[in-house]
């Protein structure tokens, strides 16, 4: 991710700073380059943090017309990459690696979920 913060948009942001919420339409993922986010579900109760070279919010670069699933909050200051399609098709072309770390986080974060719901 640190590679490709050097052609992607980069946010940097405040502890408490909402990046999006449940419901809102989504266009990009997140890569956290430092800090850490918490992402919340439903009614909050349930949540995930990530932290440095974790990416979220990647439904919104498959599914036309997505909308956001869960509510992302920076806990620290944090700065995060930010990807739209374009860019995550570069980088899966250029950088073959990204396209299997990518799959890795999703697959950690789908364990990770299960387990919460069991």
């Amino acid at each position: 991710m640190q590679m490709l913060s050097r052609n992607g948009s980069i946010l940097e942001l405040e502890p408490g700073a909402v990046i999006f919420r449940a419901g809102e339409p989504g266009d990009c993922l997140y890569g956290v380059l430092e800090g850490s986010v918490r992402l919340t579900w439903g009614d909050g109760s349930e949540a995930e943090c990530l932290g440095t070279g974790r990416c979220f919010g990647q439904g919104a670069l498959v599914q036309p017309d997505h909308r956001r699933y869960g509510t992302a909050t920076a806990t620290e200051p944090t700065k995060l990459i930010v990807m739209q399609r374009e860019g995550m098709l570069f980088a899966i072309e250029q950088l073959p690696m990204f396209a299997l770390q990518l799959l890795e986080s999703t697959e950690r974060r789908l364990q990770h979920l299960r387990a919460l719901a069991a």
